[in-house]
């Protein structure tokens, strides 16, 4: 396993990542209407801290802004993913802990089209298997609104470990609600 890699020291373009059939890529313009279609479903609305109502700018500023500032700042890194017809199925979000380097935590939406094929649990086990391989990190977090059933799923499968709730963990519109939290290590992902 490599040493951890530290915050701010993120050469050269943004890693593309698959695995056969998933695809892990930079966010690009082209994307721009499917996140506007995917941040308004109602299920993402309901499951995620995407801005409420979802307009067109809040998109650009994810695309443009947002996701690139974290590969360029070494705070972590923000793929769309693709299913096999190379079309923006959604994202995924790997953050690197600002005090310890080899811990984080995944954060991920899928758009409504893509839901129900494996996609997401198979672009997370992408993303963790690079932090692992790549960054030497040592364990990867993930937090959900309790009763996000679908997110536990995808986590599960991915062979995160569902390790319990955590009380007003997460702010969601301003209103503090409890959140499932599970965790996976190196030896534990199902690659």
């Amino acid at each position: 396993m490599n040493s951890v890699v530290p915050a701010g020291t993120r050469p050269g373009p943004q890693p593309e990542l698959t695995d056969g059939t998933v695809r892990l890529r930079s966010h690009t313009e082209a994307d721009l209407d499917a996140v506007v279609a995917a941040c308004r479903d109602p299920e993402t609305q309901r499951w995620t801290s995407v801005p409420s109502p979802y307009r067109r700018e809040h998109a650009e500023s994810f695309v443009g802004d947002h996701a690139p500032s974290r590969w360029q700042t070494g705070a972590g890194v923000v793929w769309a993913f693709c299913g096999p017809d190379g079309g923006y199925a959604g994202a995924m979000d790997l953050r690197i802990s600002r005090s310890d380097p080899g811990r984080g935590n995944v954060g991920f939406h899928c758009a409504p089209w893509a839901r129900g094929r494996g996609w997401t649990t198979a672009a997370l086990v992408l993303a963790c298997g690079w932090g692992f391989d790549t960054l030497g990190m040592a364990r990867i977090e993930w937090y959900a609104f309790v009763g996000n059933v679908g997110s536990r799923r995808t986590v599960e499968k991915a062979g995160f470990v569902f390790e319990g709730t955590q009380r007003a963990r997460l702010l969601h519109r301003g209103e503090r609600r409890d959140a499932w939290v599970g965790a996976v290590l190196p030896g534990e992902l199902r690659r």
